[in-house]
């Protein structure tokens, strides 16, 4: 990083420049704030083509108190080493001032007796010599340091210009008024910035860091230049530019600028640092402790200096890093001094800045005021929904707190305040750290405990984890608090809760019962009867209806409504499992009129209508929905597993076997015990399938050892039919009757449709493999009554029912048929066409003709259903699942739609139609 930093955003203002000082005779003013990059330009300017044979003569102002009449323009003067210096006796009056040149010059003038007269003089000399030096760039930097004198002497030349002569003048903005056009210079922008630090270092900042170095900086060359090279000096590049670093280059700078400050202006300056924000003028002035008469006066010179800026009436720090240095250069006792008085400012305020207030005193060395208005900023970020602000506050006065009780009772306060942080990972590790305090009571640990353990059960999918946590939860809380006791053991009591066997979890719900009577408060008693209701419901107990009737009620206060909300949404998966499809529906409603606001709960509403659709056989344009929000859901395991399932699912039916085995692997890995055991059974279908023999058995086995291992049939409905059919295809006929009876044993007495449906099934399905017709034949009509209300099963049932009446020669068309249309309702493409190829060979369905029939000019079924749904808005992609063919062929069917229908887009298709027919029911060909 050696050498000088390649010029950066200025290649319109040098152009500019450039064509100024070519156009002589010409005076510019080249303006912007300090270390904008006026002298960077200047230097750049001298090695432009075409400005090689000009003279140049240099000089610059210097930070005197009293500045030196003419000096920058003598220094230029001199600075000419081939200046032809004539004898003309106007030069004489040189004399005096340039005494080096000796005989160079023509003897000294007598004196006049008149100081105007003199200096008239010495303007005209001055101006012959440049006249005399021909073609001239005459540069003049640092004009904001020069005296009136010198001031004069420009605007005499501006007006008197030689031919040759560009004048090129640079200063800050708010200088002494100079002759000339004006070129501003802008600090850079984040672009600019960008490059600049490429130019400097090779490499390309992180977007953050390169936001955070042009905020910090205010987009000022100089401080960027200097940060840059002392984050390379520590060793910590991109660190160094998202961080406070103050490099000592910049702080002496600002420190040089301070001391030419008269006292009272350096105190407003650093009230204005210590505030650290926009104020306005009355505030920063009574701060800084100056009055206004005064201070008025200091505001201006302040602002003139381009180390305060004001914006509608409000004063702050140019930016942030001039900030830090001028808060660098102040003693400690100013700044306590400082800092005492802004916080008494701020809270003049009708609403005060509690974190500010309690910055200011921990800065002023008040511990008592900042704990005092830490924890009031604390309180004020939760009621405005800043989790994390209130964590690091809170945070912060845990790591101050000595007193035993005050620990405690901040350790219960954060720990209620991060459970509605969205940084989950962040959460869990806090609510370890807390933990780890050693003397917290049990009643503190337990609550603490729980809140650990319910984060991992339910949001970082470690089910397992989880239930430890809330385990040793609740043996902390037995004795203390009974009443948060028996919460803790109703979640634990959740069936989904650490994968644990049925049983178990009902043992924690009578212990939780048991202990209730301790719950007082309103708001509890509705969280804990949520969890009971949920257990009862996901179990199938037969009076779970009864028990969580009340749900429907209104609530009492939003609260309370939060967790009606809650058990809607766990009542709604326990019904949709169970194969109570209209109350599950019903439930959902019921939760969106609870809580429509909250964008996270309707969300939740909508994956749980996914489930809904699936089990209930409504599959049109269900598989890129469920997709959709696996990659939404992506970080809540739990909810992302179960929407694979259903995509991979769908794609299954569909023929896509490439989509579907990664998704169905994905919610093996990540999923709840029934999207865990369906998922292990779909990919064992798929390999018997595709003829691949090895995996069947053991696909098979793993899902129905979660069955078993949680002794929840209830779940096996997508499962035990599976697992016959399968196992009975490899000869495995007692292990599919062990899995019957265990199946009849696991739901016997208990409320759930889809369970008994799939176990008639399977019953049937057995018969069927053993070759016994007549009980096959009456156990697929059982079957086909029970699992009516789920089109998928019904279709199989119907469709091996068929299979069982061709064996013995009866007539089982009319079924296959009903399959077929079923199949192809729901865009099964595989089953159906397994059901045409069926009819085909039985002559009961057409022989495919060759070629297309002959429409003319009018639309064929598919392609009047394909205009039909692109009228709806639906893509190509959801069309072809719809429709169960290739997206190739959607473009096709909407192509030649479009030209018979004579509309140039998709968008006129609606109105072609018509509304009757854009909204009626499909009319698609099986």
């Amino acid at each position: 990083m050696a050498g000088q930093t390649p010029l950066v955003g200025r290649r319109s203002e040098l152009r500019k420049l450039l064509d100024l000082v070519r156009a002589a005779p010409a005076v510019v003013r080249v303006e912007g704030e300090a270390g904008v990059g006026k002298t960077r330009l200047l230097q750049e300017l001298r090695t432009q083509p075409g400005l090689h044979c000009r003279t140049w003569l240099t000089g610059s102002g210097q930070p005197l108190r009293e500045p030196l009449p003419l000096a920058p323009v003598i220094d230029a003067v001199l600075s000419g080493d081939g200046a032809p210096w004539s004898t003309d006796p106007v030069l004489g009056a040189l004399v005096p001032m340039l005494p080096e040149l000796g005989a160079r010059l023509p003897p000294a003038l007598p004196p006049l007796g008149d100081l105007r007269a003199e200096r008239h003089r010495v303007y005209r000399a001055l101006r012959h010599a440049l006249a005399a030096a021909g073609s001239v760039v005459l540069v003049l930097d640092d004009l904001h340091w020069v005296d009136d004198v010198t001031a004069d002497f420009l605007r005499f030349l501006a007006g008197h210009l030689p031919a040759g002569l560009s004048v090129v003048l640079a200063r800050r903005p708010a200088a002494a008024d100079l002759p000339g056009g004006r070129l501003r210079l802008e600090p850079l922008d984040l672009d600019e910035t960008v490059e600049m630090v490429r130019a400097m270092v090779r490499d390309r900042p992180p977007a953050r860091a390169a936001a955070t170095l042009l905020r910090r900086t205010g987009g000022v060359p100089f401080a960027i230049e200097e940060v840059v090279r002392a984050a390379v000096e520590h060793g910590a590049l991109w660190e160094g530019l998202d961080g406070g670093l103050v490099p000592d280059g910049y702080a002496e700078a600002i420190a040089r600028r301070l001391e030419r400050l008269d006292e009272v202006s350096r105190q407003v300056m650093f009230a204005a640092c210590v505030l650290g924000a926009p104020v306005g003028g009355v505030d920063l002035l009574t701060v800084a402790g100056v009055p206004l008469t005064d201070g008025e006066g200091a505001l201006d010179r302040l602002i003139a200096a381009e180390l305060l800026r004001e914006s509608g009436g409000r004063y702050h720090c140019r930016h942030e890093l001039a900030e830090r240095a001028v808060l660098r250069a102040m003693g400690p006792a100013r700044a306590q001094r400082l800092h005492r008085r802004a916080a008494e400012v701020l809270l003049t305020a009708a609403t005060p800045p509690h974190r500010r207030v309690a910055d200011h005193l921990r800065a002023a060395g008040d511990t008592t005021g900042w704990r005092k208005y830490a924890e009031l900023a604390a309180d004020r970020a939760v009621e405005v929904g800043d989790t994390g602000g209130a964590v690091d506050l809170l945070s912060d006065l845990l790591a101050a707190a000595n007193d035993p009780r005050e620990r405690h009772r901040l350790a219960v306060k954060l720990g209620r305040v991060a459970l509605d942080g969205v940084d989950v990972t962040a959460t869990v590790a806090l609510l370890r750290d807390l933990l780890t305090i050693a003397d917290l009571p049990k009643s503190i640990r337990g609550e603490l405990r729980s809140e650990l353990g319910l984060l991992l059960l339910n949001q970082t999918g470690s089910p397992t984890e989880g239930y430890l946590e809330l385990a040793r939860a609740a043996a902390e809380l037995r004795g203390p608090r009974p009443d948060l006791a028996a919460r803790v053991m109703s979640s634990l009591a959740n069936v989904h809760a650490g994968q644990q066997h049925i049983d178990v979890h009902l043992r924690w719900l009578a212990e939780a019962e048991g202990l209730s009577g301790a719950i007082t408060d309103e708001r509890a008693r509705v969280a804990f009867q949520v969890n009971r209701v949920t257990t009862l419901m996901t179990r199938g107990e037969p009076d779970a209806w009864q028990q969580a009737a009340w749900i429907f009620d209104e609530p009492a206060d939003a609260e309370i409504g939060r967790h009606c909300t809650r058990g809607c949404l766990n009542l709604a998966d326990a019904a949709g499992w169970l194969g109570h499809y209209d109350r599950a529906a019903r439930l959902l409603e019921h939760g969106r009129g609870l809580d429509s606001t909250s964008s996270y709960v309707v969300e939740l509403l909508q994956v749980a209508s996914v489930l809904l659709d699936w089990l209930g056989g409504r599959w049109t344009g269900l598989r890129p929905r469920a997709g959709e929000m696996a990659v939404r859901y992506a970080s809540l395991p739990r909810i992302a597993a179960e929407c694979r399932l259903i995509a991979g699912a769908l794609a299954a039916e569909q023929g896509d076997v490439a989509d579907a085995f990664p998704l169905l692997r994905m919610a093996v890995a990540d999923g709840p015990p029934p999207v865990v055991a369906t998922a292990y059974a779909l990919i064992a279908e798929l390999r018997h399938r595709r003829q691949v023999r090895s995996g069947v058995v053991s696909g098979i086995e793993s899902a129905l050892r979660v069955v078993r291992s949680t002794g929840m049939w209830v779940w096996a409905a997508e499962v035990t039919p599976v697992a016959v059919e399968l196992l009975c295809a490899v000869d495995r006929y007692a292990a599919a009757r062990e899995a019957i009876e265990e199946h009849r044993a696991g739901v016997r007495g208990l409320d759930c449709p889809a369970a008994a449906g799939a176990l008639a099934l399977s019953e049937a399905m057995l018969a069927h493999e053993r070759g016994e017709w007549d009980a096959a034949e009456v156990g697929y009509r059982e079957a086909a009554l029970l699992v009516g209300d789920r089109p998928q099963w019904l279709a199989r049932t119907l469709q091996r029912r068929a299979e069982a009446m061709f064996a013995v020669g009866h007539d089982g068309v009319e079924p296959l048929r009903d399959a077929e249309r079923l199949f192809t309702g729901m865009g099964a493409t595989v089953r159906a066409q397994r059901c045409r190829d069926a009819l085909r060979a039985r002559h009961a369905l057409p022989a495919p003709r060759r070629g297309r029939p002959g429409y003319g000019e009018k639309l064929s079924p598919r392609e009047r259903e394909a205009a039909r749904l692109a009228a709806q808005g639906r893509t190509n992609r959801q069309i072809a699942s719809s429709l169960g063919v290739s997206v190739r062929t959607v473009e096709q069917h909407v192509a030649r739609a479009l030209h018979k229908l004579r509309v140039g887009s998709r968008t006129e298709l609606a109105a072609v139609l018509g509304p009757s027919e854009v909204d009626g029911p499909s009319t698609a060909a099986p």
